[in-house]
This record gives structure tokens, sequence and C-alpha cells, in this order.
């Protein structure tokens, strides 16, 4: 007869939660390259194949060379099929392999992780490294039985990319994965304790163990040495790695340099220095961008702390545009770009809306602003050449005119503004705009003002006078004289005044042609201007700038639109008695309460609510069933009630001696019983017996004698459970007394009739074909089939 642990069931249960919790390793993998869902999802059919695999064969008792044997095999035919195609050997499908590893080990030394799409891929090596993980695992686990050695695979596993990329795993694959490990921990720990064998009886000579407390005992060292897998590595430094460590993408901080610097430096030299060359089959290049100024601090505006992961180097395809919808029409343009050597800037100047560059990985980008920096002091744009696609944009005015708020799809250092910020400033931009109803035509007022009715005037003589400061801001709004930097600047942080998200550029107005044919921008072509954030459109740009300086302005900020019905926002009210102080909530919109939570990350936040949901409802679903179960019974008789109680005993870690009449199972469930302490705290052995518990005793009994009458009465009784329902919860009661506090919890959280190995109960009438005998009666006659009584 075979034991448990060895049926077939048993083993795809252990072998499933063994190949899961090494899958789930490998997601970690996930950082190490572009696309990994090519080599997670083959490795997820590779690991239910040799899991499936290698539970059939221990079920059948091979031998467990033969069994590993037969895994490799299997998994290097895998492996061969999911890279070239084809699982058959062949030289030529063996030739291509090698090729492919070749090629994915020569990416490894030369690319950072993670490795981009355009090079060749790392995706043979995570195969070949994720089937062995798998392999291990089930292995170790599974045939040698030693789930405990299995974690330092799992462990080994989860802490390469730790050590390759520098970064940390994401806490709820970690939370998973030493889930899956403590479960397999806990099962195989079970099945050990089992074969041991117990005293059915409850004799004191028998040898006998309880594994509700070797279980517990199990996750508690598990739980431990997970703990210290957390805690330790923070105080050990960690080893380099030679892998994925090129001069590829990484992980490294890049230091923000200010552009303000550049355009000021430039543009107070006074001759015309020509800085850079465009070539391009598109139209005329302007306003091409060299940095984005995000934050304001009350005193200058700067690009803001920017930690830019060496992952996004100037090589390749960028992410999609910003904001921007499909619907908006759009065309692309190749630039090539050759730098003067007298143009030295940390950044790189481009158009705003890039969708690919080939620049070199001494370059970086920055997801939300779409500038580019370099990597080290020493890289600069003197004498530099380079390429990059550009997007044209056709906005269309009316889907500005009726977008919603932009400041929930931003981050909030797009929407800030600093407290002490001028009331005066304030003030004054909720009353210009007061009559404008909607966001976009607010913002058309601005640019109105700034450029022809707020009486302003272009000078560039104020470059080497202005600081970008709060005071010098008001006191550019009080003279009206400045140039482009103040411009930009005090529409920038006037629209986020009311409410609408902005940032300043950095870059070059207008080229002249040259004669060889390209588009020349010089020192004098250096400018600033806002950009303001609109949902479907991305970021839009304005001119704020007087003619003087910037002779036109976008097209679409000119448009005009028919009158609207939509209330205005409080920032658009004349009254100036609702407009914040300072110190004070820095927006005045009547949507600011929003806004201002911005920045919270909602996607993380909410995904980790979500898993700690279904976490709880894991944890729940034992108590649930145990509890639908127990209800369920207590509506029937007799013999649903005793299997109840059969589960009560089992879930307190009690032995139930099955295949013996109620009246011995009796007797032996008496030895059991304790008296439930009145005050005072529960002893941890408490003394059992008939004797300690004797209400519980008699009340036993009846359950015993009701239930015989029930099956061997010449005329059964029908005894249902609510008959004797008071007896079944004494007696449950005295048998959670003689146990430890801690197994009556797990008996509620985690009942072992629920999360263990079920025994089939089967009513006296239809018995298993075993149990039956068929005697003869001296003439010869067959008497009809009894149910055997052991005892």
């Amino acid at each position: 007869m075979r034991s448990s642990w060895s049926t077939l069931p048993h083993q795809l249960r252990v072998a499933g939660i063994a190949m899961l919790a090494a899958w789930v390793t490998i997601l970690s993998w996930r950082v190490l390259t572009a696309g990994f869902a090519e080599v997670g999802f083959p490795l997820l059919f590779i690991g239910v194949v040799l899991a499936g695999g290698g539970a059939l064969a221990r079920w059948s008792r091979l031998p467990a060379p033969a069994i590993i044997g037969a895994q490799l095999v299997v998994g290097g035919l895998l492996v061969l099929g999911t890279t070239t195609g084809s699982p058959l050997p062949t030289p030529d499908n063996v030739d291509a392999f090698r090729a492919a590893l070749g090629d994915a080990m020569e990416t490894s030394r030369s690319y950072a992780a993670p490795v981009q799409l355009g090079v060749p891929p790392v995706h043979p090596l995570l195969l070949v490294g994720g089937t062995l993980v798998v392999l291990l695992v089930d292995v170790i686990a599974c045939t040698l039985r030693r789930a405990p050695v299995a974690g330092l695979v799992l462990l080994a596993a989860y802490t390469l990319p730790v050590a390759v990329t520098g970064e940390a795993v994401s806490w709820w694959l970690f939370a998973v994965i030493a889930a899956l490990f403590l479960t397999l921990v806990y099962i195989q720990h079970s099945d050990h304790v089992t074969s041991w064998g117990r005293s059915p009886e409850g004799e004191k000579a028998s040898f006998s163990v309880r594994t509700g407390a070797i279980g517990n005992t199990a996750v508690a060292l598990g739980a431990a040495a997970i703990a210290l897998a957390v805690v330790v590595p923070a105080a050990v430094p960690t080893m380099s790695m030679s892998v994925f460590d090129g001069n590829g993408p990484g992980t490294r901080e890049v230091e923000v340099k200010d552009p303000m610097v550049d355009l000021r430096r430039d543009l107070a030299r006074g001759e015309d220095v020509p800085l850079l060359w465009v070539t391009t089959p598109g139209p005329r290049p302007t306003y091409l961008r060299i940095s984005v100024l995000a934050r304001f601090n009350g005193s200058t505006w700067t690009p803001g702390d920017r930690e830019i992961p060496e992952t996004q180097t100037a090589t390749g395809s960028l992410p999609p545009l910003d904001g921007v919808s499909s619907d908006v029409a759009r065309r692309e343009f190749k630039y090539d770009v050759r730098v003067s050597p007298d143009f030295s800037s940390a950044w790189l100047p481009t158009t705003a809306q890039v969708t690919r560059i080939a620049a070199g990985t001494d370059w970086r980008y920055d997801v939300s602003t779409r500038d580019f920096i370099g990597a080290r002091d020493d890289v600069t744009t003197a004498d530099r050449t380079y390429d990059f696609t550009g997007a044209q944009l056709t906005y269309d005015a009316q889907s500005m005119n009726e977008s919603v708020s932009g400041a929930g799809s931003v981050a909030g250092i797009f929407t800030d503004v600093p407290t002490n910020l001028n009331n005066e400033i304030r003030r004054q931009a909720a009353s210009l705009t007061a009559d404008a109803p909607t966001r976009f035509q607010k913002a058309q007022v601005l640019q109105q003002w700034f450029r022809e009715d707020g009486g302003f005037r272009y000078d560039l003589g104020q470059v080497e006078s202005a600081g970008g400061g709060g005071a010098d801001l008001a006191q550019f709004l009080d003279d009206k004289v400045g140039y482009c930097e103040q411009f930009a600047a005090a529409m920038a942080i006037m629209a986020r005044v009311i409410g609408i998200p902005s940032r300043v550029a950095v870059g070059f107005l207008e080229p002249e042609k040259s004669t060889s044919g390209s588009w020349e921008f010089s020192s004098h072509d250096l400018h600033a201007w806002p950009e303001l954030y609109f949902p479907g459109s991305g970021w839009v740009r304005f001119e704020p700038t007087p003619q003087a300086r910037a002779t036109g302005i976008p097209e679409y900020t000119s448009a005009e639109f028919e009158a609207v019905t939509e209330a205005p926002s409080p920032s658009a009210s004349s009254s100036t008695e609702l407009l914040p102080e300072r110190g004070e909530s820095p927006s005045a919109d009547s949507e600011s309460a929003d806004e201002d939570t911005s920045s919270i990350p909602w996607v993380p936040v909410l995904a980790g609510l979500l898993g700690l949901g279904l976490l709880a409802l894991v944890l729940l679903t034992p108590r649930l069933v145990r509890g639908a179960r127990r209800r369920r019974r207590l509506a029937g008789d007799i013999e649903d009630l005793w299997v109840e109680l059969a589960d009560v005993a089992r879930d307190l870690g009690h032995a139930w001696p099955a295949g013996r009449s109620p009246r011995r199972v009796g007797d032996w469930l008496g030895r059991q019983l304790a008296a439930p302490a009145s005050d005072g705290p529960r002893p941890d052995r408490p003394r059992r017996g008939r004797d300690q518990a004797p209400e519980a005793a008699h009340a036993l009994d009846r359950l015993v004698v009701a239930l015989e009458h029930s099956r061997y009465a010449r005329d059964p009784e029908t005894f249902t459970a609510d008959r004797f329902a008071g007896d079944a919860s004494l007696v449950e009661e005295s048998l959670a007394a003689g146990v430890p506090p801690r197994d009556v919890r797990r008996a509620a959280w985690w009942p072992a009739s629920v999360v263990g190995r079920r025994t089939s109960w089967r009513r006296p009438g239809r018995p298993p074909r075993s149990s039956r005998t068929r005697t003869a009666t001296p003439d010869g006659e067959t008497t009809r089939t009894v149910d055997e009584l052991v005892g």
C-alpha cells in the first residue's frame, strides 16, 4: 500500500509549488533585458513540462538518476526549440543555437542591464539559466526531498539582478517567492513527520508526534531564514559582476547642471558666434530645445532633482510621446546635427518631440522632460555629431480648449508653486484670466498680455542683471522690461497659479540658412519659452516674449472660440478674496485638492492594496471553507455531526483512528479531553483524560450511543444533528482545552481538514469494496454483504 506522499496528486502539488517558486524568482530577471516576455512565457512552459514529467516519474517509482537525466534531456530540447524554432538536435540546429548563445554572451559583456532592443538578444542565455534554476529546484525539493536546500537556489537566482543592476527587486515579488518557499517547506516537512507513523489509539508506549507543532517550527525557521536574507545583505558589501557590465545602460545617477548658465553666458558674449548646424529634409527647424526647467523654488528655475538611470541612453527608440493622443496628426523628420567646438554644454540640442536618437551611450534622456544630458562631467556638446528623428505635431486648438485639467496626469514637480511666492503675482494671474472660461483660453490671455496688451518691452541688456529670483520676477512685472528668460519664467509660474502644469524650455529660436545647405544656429538665437500641459496634446509651446524678439506665435494659440457655458473655476473669479495667500495652497483652481495629490504614485499604491486584498482573501479562504462545511453538517444528521467532530479533532492536531467502531473511537477520543480553563492562563501541556472533563465525557458517550443506534439498530431512529449539537460543542470545547492556544488558533485560521489531505468518509450504507465480505451458509447460499466492525 502506497503512502499518501507517493500519490500522483500530491506529487503534482509539490512539484507545482516548487516550479512556481522557481518561475516567480526568475521574474526578477526582467530588469536584465527589454522584452523579457520572450523569455518568461517559454520558461513557464518549460517549467510546467519539467515539473509535470518529474512528478509522474516519481509517482512511477523511477530511480532518481533516471529522473534527473530525463529532465536534463527534455529541458535541453525545449531550450533548443525555443531558441531555434525546432527541438530536433540536428547539426544545423545545434550550430544555430551555439551562434545565438555566443551572440548573447557577447551582448552581455558589451551592454549593461537592461539590454535594449536592436542588439543581439541575451534571451538564449537567460533561457539556459532559467531552465537550470527550475530543474535544480525540482530536483532538490521534489526528487531529493530537500526543500530547505532548494531555497539556496532561489536565493542565488533572486540576488542575480540585484548584484548586476544594483537595484532592489520589487517587494511584492519577494513576498510571493517567500510565501511559495514557506509553503513548500511546510508541506514537505509534514510529509516527513507523517511517514514516521503515530499511535492511532494514543497508547503511551507507542511512538507518536504532532505535526502541527513541528509544522509551526518549520514555518518559524523558514520565516527567520527569509528575514536574515533581507537584513544581512544590507551589512555585507556586494561583489562586482562581469556580466552585463559593458558600455551600455546601467543605473548611475546623472548629475544635472544648470542650462540657464549656458543661456546667459552665450547671450552675453555680444558677438554672434555660430554654435551648431542642422541638416534635415523637413521644414525649418525652429525652437530647437536644449533643456527643460521643471522646478521653481521661489528664487530660481532649475531642472530639478533627476535620477536618470543608465537604461535611458540616447541610442535607439524612445518611449511614446508623453500625453499625446494618437489622434494628433504628426509627421516625422530626421535631423543630423554638428556642434561647433565653441559650444560646450552638458545638454544635447534636439527638437521637443524626439522619437528616436543616435547620440551614443555617453548621453541619457529623462522620460518626463524628454531632454538629454551628459552622463559624466567631461561629456559636453563641443565638436559632437549625432542624429535624431523628431515628430512635428499638428495641434487642434479646439481639443485643447475642451481638455480637462492635466494636473493629475503629470508629476507634482510640474504643478508645485512655492509658498513664498509674492501674493501680488497670484492676484495678478487670477485677475488677468478671470474672464477666460477654460484653461487653454487663460493661457492665451497670458501670452497676449506679455506680448502686446501688458506694455512689456524686450531688452537683451537685462541678461547681465537677471537672476530669475522671486523678487526679480515681481520687479520684472512692475518694470515690464526684460528678456526671454524672464518672460518664459513669469508666464510659467502664473500658469501654475491658475492650475495649468507648466515648465520652461531653453534652446534656440530660429536658424539661418548656411552656404552648405544646413541650418545654422548661433549664440544670438538662444532663447527660452514656456511649455504648458493639456491632456491629449501633451506639452505645448507658447511664446510670451514680445515681437521685438519672437516675431511669431504658434498658430494654435491665436484660435478663437465660441462662448461656453462652463462655470469659471475659483481661479477665474474676479474676486480676489478666494485667492490663496502666502503659505496657503498654491493653486486656486477648484480642482486643486486633486492636483495636490498628483505626485502620489497611484498605480503602485493601488497595486499594493490589491495585492494585500488578494493575500487576505487567500489567508481567509481555509477559514471560510471550514465554516461553510460546519454549517452544512450541523444541518444534517448524526453521521454528519460525527464527521464534523472528526474534522475538529484533526484541526486541533489529534489523530483520528480511521476504520474503528464508534465505541473504540469514543474510548480513544475520551483520553484527549481536558477541562476548559475558567480563569487564568491556559497551561501549555494541560492534563487530559475522561476524569478531567466528566461532562464532556458523558456528552461523548451520548454521541456514540446515538451513532450506534443510527447505524446498527434493527429499526434505526433518525437522529438529527441539531438534537446533539450541544453535546458536540461540549466535546469540541474540551478537545480544544487539551491543546496549546497556538494550536487552537491554527485550527481556526488554517484548519488541517481544509489545507491538508482529506480522509474519505463513507456512510455505513456505502462501504468501500475492500471492507465488504461475503460469507456462505451451510446450504451453499451466499449471505448478504455486511460491514466489518473493527473492535
